[in-house]
């Protein structure tokens, strides 16, 4: 059985799933910093340490941005893709 992967990075973590059971695909399931989910465009990479290095450039661009990113969803354009934040959990 395949599962996810949950790596600290800086101070939150990011976490990666396999596509099924079997499957050599990953994606990124979520950037979280500060209690906040990131939730980028569905997107399949080869392997989970390739899938791994994108989540860490979405968390650096988060980090760098924050200012920017008021709404539930936003456009990275550098990285060409959506992110929804999901607000803190009370």
């Amino acid at each position: 059985m395949n599962i996810g992967i949950i790596e600290p990075y800086n101070n939150g973590f990011i976490e990666v799933l396999p596509e099924g059971e079997g499957s050599d695909y990953w994606y990124i399931a979520a950037i979280h910093i500060d209690g906040q989910a990131y939730c980028p465009t569905p997107q399949l990479y080869r392997s989970e340490k390739v899938a791994l290095r994108k989540a860490a450039k979405i968390y650096d661009w988060i980090v760098e941005n924050e200012a920017e990113i008021s709404q539930e969803t936003c456009y990275c354009s550098p990285l060409k893709l959506v992110l929804w934040r999901q607000a803190k959990a009370s």
